[in-house]
């Protein structure tokens, strides 16, 4: 499943609603749309890398989110699950990685690619790359 974001609550969020009730929202529309599946892969762009790190697939990744957005707490929750990796773009200006990664908990796969921005569409061939390459991993590690 890929999570970009087109998800109305992320979309288009009323002014000035709290960022935890986007994401609650979010979180919603996106297990009315799973329903009972489990997909093996979940991918999400910008705040859809938010709800990637707890969907409910085996491996998670999460594409130039803004960790910012989450508690420490919740980080920590989804870092406690396995198979959690990160790629962010170091020409991010929307999501800078200076001011993100350094949230994520040392034991998250970063990969920092040196001139990816949140363009995601002006990089996709390295970023599908990334998904292969973490899928690889994550089979060779079962």
């Amino acid at each position: 499943m890929f999570l970009r974001p087109t998800l109305q609550a992320v979309h288009l969020p009323p002014e000035g609603k709290p960022m935890d009730r986007v994401f609650v929202q979010a979180w919603d529309e996106m297990n009315a749309f799973l329903g009972t599946r489990v997909p093996h892969l979940t991918v999400g762009f910008s705040f859809g890398g938010l709800l990637a790190a707890f969907a409910p697939s085996p491996l998670r990744l999460s594409v130039c989110s803004p960790w910012s957005q989450l508690t420490p707490d919740a980080i920590q929750r989804a870092a406690s699950r396995p198979e959690w990796r990160v790629l962010h773009g170091e020409e991010d200006t929307l999501v800078p990685p200076s001011q993100h990664l350094q949230l994520l908990p040392d034991a998250i796969p970063v990969t920092l690619d040196p001139t990816g921005t949140h363009d995601f569409d002006a990089w996709m061939p390295r970023i599908v790359d990334w998904i292969y390459a973490s899928w690889d991993a994550f089979q060779v590690s079962k």
